[in-house]
């Protein structure tokens, strides 16, 4: 499950990273992820198919709060927006979970595709 997550961390964040494309990749690229790290496991089933996408949107959320909580205290920037990393989090948990479902499905070709 951990290989799986580190793929879909992975092409979340390249999906996020490049600013031309980031405006179509960057909302989709945590369900890509989590498709593509459900095909990278032996054998997928749906519980692993949610622990990716939790564990996708938790390690995004820690970091998130690690980076903003350092910006905050260089900028001296109001501490509102730490909430943005919990958003991050759940934002990739969803899609995670939900690319990784079908990612498991297909694998297994109960997707019918």
């Amino acid at each position: 499950m951990l290989k799986g997550a580190a793929v879909g961390i992975v092409i979340s964040l390249v999906a996020w990273l490049i600013p031309l494309v980031h405006v179509i990749s960057g909302s989709i690229g945590s369900f890509v992820g989590g498709y593509m790290g459900a095909k990278a496991l032996e054998e997928p089933d749906a519980f692993k198919a949610m622990g990716i996408g939790i564990l996708m949107g938790t390690v995004i959320a820690a970091t998130a709060a690690v980076i903003i909580g350092a910006v905050i205290l260089i900028f001296d920037l109001d501490s509102f927006w730490i909430l943005a990393a919990p958003a991050a989090g759940a934002w990739t948990a969803g899609l995670g979970v939900m690319g990784a479902l079908l990612g498991s499905r297909s694998v297994n070709n109960a997707a019918n595709f």
